[in-house]
């Protein structure tokens, strides 16, 4: 028998569950990049917040099936594949919609075209800072929520939690009696 963790339905959900968080998670960023104020930073988070959103009921779908539920270390293998693969599209979204905004990404501007309204200490003059700063909300900010939710409903949303089986992580599986 074959480890359904790997099959092919296995990793297009994970692909389509990850590309929906990271359409998600680009809702905010897109509406930041039009409307580029220092006051309106807050929307890289709220974009995580939504990644994390979907990535939840995609574990708590996961408590469903009879492979996952009874395996917590697949369930939580299955959350961090489907959080790896939307933060890699949310980082190729966010650089395609970065140089819709900015067509000239690493060339020097002005302060004030790049973000508006900051303070001293946070005027940048190139937007490929801005690009860093979007990235590293997309990757750590991501990879921080969506890690947490898939923990959290792994181990809390288990029904019985006292009969774990372990997860075989070879490609085959041994058959049980």
């Amino acid at each position: 028998m074959k480890n359904p963790m790997f099959d092919r339905q296995h990793l297009k959900e994970y692909f389509l569950y990850g590309s929906i968080a990271a359409l998600l998670y680009m809702v905010p960023v897109i509406y930041f990049l039009y409307n580029h104020k220092y006051e309106n930073l807050y929307y890289l988070y709220i974009g995580c917040f939504l990644f994390m959103v979907s990535i939840f009921y995609y574990n708590y779908k996961l408590l469903d099936r009879q492979f996952d539920r009874k395996r917590a270390v697949s369930m939580l293998i299955s959350g961090h594949l489907a959080v790896l693969a939307g933060i890699i599209l949310a980082c190729l979204f966010v650089i395609v919609s970065m140089l819709f905004a900015f067509p000239d990404l690493f060339s020097n501007m002005p302060p004030e075209q790049v973000i508006p309204n900051a303070n001293d200490t946070n005027k940048i003059g190139n937007p490929g800072y801005l690009l860093l700063m979007i990235l590293s909300t997309a990757t750590i900010g991501n990879f921080g929520t969506g890690s947490f939710i898939s923990l959290l409903i792994t181990y809390a949303g288990k029904r019985d939690q006292t009969k774990d089986k372990p997860t075989n992580l070879e490609v085959r599986i041994p058959r049980q009696k």
